[in-house]
């Protein structure tokens, strides 16, 4: 298990339209790196913490975010946060937690591709009690490979996000927008994160991509967000 050494920043990835819109915030933490390694900055992953540290920093998020609660109202942007099984139990175990998301009407719960029985959609208990008690869910890494289009099909994801490398490796294919197509009958809401140029961009402003990630806007600190165009 990784050694954090407290208070790790809350960081933010950028969600805006294709015309640059911003409409959401996708919270995480990078990875603590010495001084000298800072140029190069990875996402944390929730499998290298405890379930303690897991619960310690999701509730520091949600905190930070009620305390910022009036920007986010005013400027109309979701905010998204990852869950993993362990944390979504925990979640979904914890009356303070559920008390503080029950007063964050824009926070979006993130599952990804692998979490369990995703292909369950609606009948997996624990989905069913993230979606029913909690706050909207949304899907990340669509096309990791790790499920079908049956949780899609569900139609309990708010919002949709392909897998970065799924999108490198298969958006210069011909069946590409066809693909696209497919799953923007199952969700108005489709994310893209690892669009390359102006090309690809006006290709998916075309399709009615909802929003792009890691795209105009480079990852900023929770409490820088206020510097951001409204």
């Amino acid at each position: 298990m990784i050694k954090l050494q407290p208070p790790l920043e809350i960081m933010c990835d950028v969600l805006h339209a294709p015309d640059g819109r911003i409409v959401a915030l996708d919270l995480h933490y990078d990875e603590p790196h010495p001084a000298a390694y800072r140029s190069v900055t990875r996402r944390l992953q929730l499998a290298s913490l405890s379930a303690a540290q897991r619960e310690e920093m999701f509730i520091h998020q949600l905190l930070s975010l009620e305390s910022m609660s009036a920007l986010l109202h005013r400027r109309q942007w979701l905010c998204s946060i990852a869950l993993d099984f362990t944390l979504a139990q925990r979640v979904t175990e914890s009356a303070f937690i559920r008390q503080i998301i029950h007063h964050l009407p824009f926070l979006r719960l993130s599952l990804s591709e692998d979490f369990p029985n995703l292909h369950d959609g609606i009948e997996n208990p624990l989905i069913r009690a993230l979606s029913e008690q909690l706050n909207i869910l949304w899907l990340s890494d669509l096309g990791a490979g790790y499920a079908n289009l049956n949780a899609v099909q569900s139609h309990i994801f708010e919002a949709v996000k392909l897998d970065r490398r799924f999108y490198v490796e298969n958006v210069h294919k011909s069946v590409f927008i066809m693909l696209l197509r497919q799953i923007m009958q199952m969700t108005n809401r489709l994310i893209i994160d690892g669009v390359e140029d102006e090309s690809q961009r006006l290709m998916l402003a075309q399709q009615g991509i909802w929003a792009l990630q890691n795209y105009q806007y480079a990852s900023l600190p929770l409490s820088k967000i206020s510097s951001l165009p409204e």
